[in-house]
């Protein structure tokens, strides 16, 4: 057997390129699943005994493997000729309290299961006198006296007509090979002066579109500065607000960019997602978590997300408390990442929402 694999890697290296073209076809290009194995992770592995009977592919609890009898360590696999795994060669002499020796075991017997916290484990179920009077695994002769000298000399005289075959083609090949390389050098001569006389033209071309572009960008520059400053005069302004029954200006408060240990920045969707019960009636803190007000309502305008948010000022125990509306943007929500909790920020002390027009109800 090392004989003739020997000569046949001798066949392989003597046919070069023609062989790996004709075999090159799914090399490189098998991916593993997440739900795969390696063999190397496979050996090795323990597989354990549970008495009772267990779902395959099911989840279970962590440490759930506490429970079961651990039977022995996979030493080996066994591939049929077409690559499919059909038994594992399990060692259990230390399950059966005496030197160990080998059993197969047949995958089809053979469960995966996976715990919270995503471990893989093999569970069969079995019994200490099944394992006992399992037959021992005995591993069949693979060396070089399967094979006797008539079979080997008949393989040797194959192997020298294939050999000759791949000289001639070799050179063949080497032939086609220097006549195609004379043929593609003249054509990437031919490209490369057509490239040049190209680059030139689109040069110049580049050069007069940005001569334009540079003309029309110094236009768009003045136009933006011009509507630019009429924006920051806009801004400096006071923004409109309805308040109920009539329409007064009031100041636009920043959102204010508050870090808290434990909490995140609610995002747009996941706060699109929370309900009137989740925001209404929660404390609104100014950046120094001091309390400034409580939520009272929750305006949806006319795309139906929030457009205001009505926030009850000053008073004590729900008495002489101000009503105030403030647009959603002034407000930062932050969302406790392992809970449920919610804290809303707003860049304003109680004094000064105080002095903001009282919110008279739509």
């Amino acid at each position: 057997m090392k004989r003739f694999l020997s000569t046949t890697a001798i066949v392989l290296t003597m046919t070069g390129a023609a062989f790996a073209d004709a075999h090159s076809e799914g090399f490189g290009n098998v991916a593993i699943e997440q739900t795969d194995f390696l063999a190397s992770d496979l050996i090795g592995m323990r597989i354990y005994n549970s008495e009772a009977e267990v779902e395959a592919d099911a989840t279970l609890a962590a440490d759930a493997e506490k429970e079961w009898d651990d039977i022995g360590e996979i030493n080996d696999i066994i591939v049929t000729q077409d690559g499919d795994v059909t038994a594992v060669i399990l060692g259990i002499g230390g399950f059966l309290g005496m030197g160990e020796r080998d059993v197969s075991i047949s995958m089809d017997k053979i469960k995966i299961l996976t715990d919270e916290d995503g471990d893989r484990f093999l569970v069969v179920n079995t019994s200490k006198e099944m394992l006992e009077q399992a037959p021992e695994f005995e591993r069949p002769m693979m060396d070089g006296e399967a094979m006797n000298n008539e079979a080997m000399t008949e393989t040797d005289d194959n192997v020298t007509v294939v050999t000759e075959n791949a000289e001639t083609e070799t050179e063949e090949m080497a032939n086609e090979v220097e006549a195609e390389t004379e043929e593609m050098a003249q054509d990437a001569e031919n490209a490369a002066e057509n490239v040049e006389a190209e680059t030139e033209e689109m040069a110049n071309e580049v050069e007069a579109e940005s001569e334009e572009m540079a003309e029309e960008a110094e236009t768009m520059m003045e136009n933006a500065e011009a509507e630019t400053e009429e924006a920051v005069n806009e801004a400096d302004a006071n923004t409109t607000v309805i308040t109920g029954d009539e329409t007064v200006e009031r100041e636009m408060l920043p959102r204010p960019e508050v870090e808290r240990e434990g909490y995140a920045a609610a995002e747009a969707g996941m706060i699109e997602q929370m309900s009137a019960d989740d925001l209404e009636g929660s404390y609104v803190y100014g950046a120094n978590d001091e309390t400034v007000g409580e939520i009272d309502t929750l305006l949806i305008g006319d795309n139906g997300k929030i457009d205001r948010v009505v926030i009850n000022v000053g008073g004590f125990l729900g008495l002489g408390e101000k009503p105030v509306a403030v647009t959603f943007d002034e407000l930062q929500v932050l969302k406790n990442v392992e809970g449920d909790d919610v804290r809303i920020y707003i860049d304003s002390t109680e004094e000064r929402l105080e002095s903001q027009p009282e919110y008279q109800g739509d």
